[in-house]
């Protein structure tokens, strides 16, 4: 009976060819789709590991693997496709599927603009004792001579993309098709860098991951770096340094609140003031605050200079959907 690995490795070398010849296990925890010989699966069609991109010609052009997490044994048929679809030498771009749903992205049309190297990093954990050892690290844990055990599981990080691709909206009722740049990326500022998929906005044509970075950032913070200030970000909220007094403040808007959101997004300021225009006015520190309940903060607290100059707040450049939700997500679903 073939391997995981022997299915996974003849799925790379003839996927997407003529009469591919490809390992069809008759029971199997990898296996190729029942309806296409483009696809590669882990424990059943709603978990795909990959799929073969065809250029115009209808020929092998670039692999697009999930980034989804799912399970450990599923982790480990993906380290596997990602080690054999390595060897081919074609692009990979490694994605969550989870997020191309949610934006409603078709997979057939995405087109790679750049793509960066995935990365590694070792962790190592510990507990006081063994029934605080997972299962899985039981067979590697070590006992340290101060009682405690300690095991190494090992962390891949998807390398951070620019892609171009198709998605369905719905408008008044219809369905319409529209094209847009988008990134896919981590938040390196975050204590634990935070995974995001955002649309670029409309006119932004971006060659580079690190452009697209730039084309997030609006107007009012391109111009204050060009002028040599320092800007604070937290998740899609920026807050730009103003020589505003208390006092000039307090002119444009008849009211200070401390505490509340800002921006009708998921962020708190400790102080804060809107002028009758709706421009956000804050200081302090800026907190995530997401509403409701279950849902944690994903971002640390970001203070905002020395905290007491005045900043102007304003968000990035993603897009708004018809409900007015930012065309951003994460593995969890729309970000803020």
């Amino acid at each position: 009976m073939a391997s995981h690995r022997d299915i996974a490795a003849r799925f790379a070398q003839e996927a997407g060819k003529p009469n591919a010849q490809l390992l069809r296990a008759q029971s199997g925890n990898v296996l190729v789709s029942p309806f296409n010989d483009r696809d590669l699966c882990s424990y059943g069609t709603h978990f795909v590991l990959a799929r073969i991109m065809l250029d115009e010609h209808g020929d092998r052009s670039w692999w697009l693997l999930n980034g989804d997490t799912y399970s450990v044994s599923t982790s480990g048929h993906q380290r596997l496709v990602r080690e054999e679809c390595g060897k081919t030498v074609l692009p990979v771009l490694i994605v969550p599927f989870s997020c191309l749903r949610e934006a409603r992205i078709d997979r057939d049309t995405i087109t790679p603009i750049d793509i960066q190297d995935e990365s590694f990093e070792t962790v190592t954990h510990y507990a006081h004792e063994w029934d605080s050892v997972p299962d899985h690290a039981q067979y590697s844990a070590r006992l340290l001579p101060d009682g405690r055990y300690a095991w190494h599981t090992h962390r891949h990080w998807l390398g951070a993309s620019l892609f171009r691709a198709a998605y369905t909206v719905r408008e008044s009722g219809e369905y319409r098709t529209r094209t847009a740049y988008f990134l896919s990326a981590f938040d390196e500022q975050e204590t634990r860098p935070h995974y995001f998929l955002c649309e670029l906005p409309h006119g932004a044509a971006p060659t580079s991951v690190s452009e697209a970075f730039e084309a997030l950032k609006p107007p009012e913070v391109i111009q204050a770096e060009t002028d040599g200030l320092t800007c604070t970000r937290q998740g899609d909220v920026f807050a730009v340094p103003t020589t505003l007094t208390t006092r000039q403040v307090s002119r444009l808007a008849h009211k200070r609140q401390r505490g509340v959101h800002v921006l009708h997004l998921s962020h708190t300021a400790t102080e804060v003031a809107v002028t009758d225009d709706g421009t956000t006015y804050a200081r302090g520190i800026l907190r995530h605050a997401p509403p409701g309940h279950g849902r944690q903060p994903e971002h640390k607290r970001q203070p905002m200079g020395d905290r007491k100059t005045w900043h102007q707040l304003v968000k990035n450049t993603v897009p708004l959907d018809a409900r007015g939700d930012s065309r951003a997500w994460s593995r969890g679903g729309n970000v803020d």
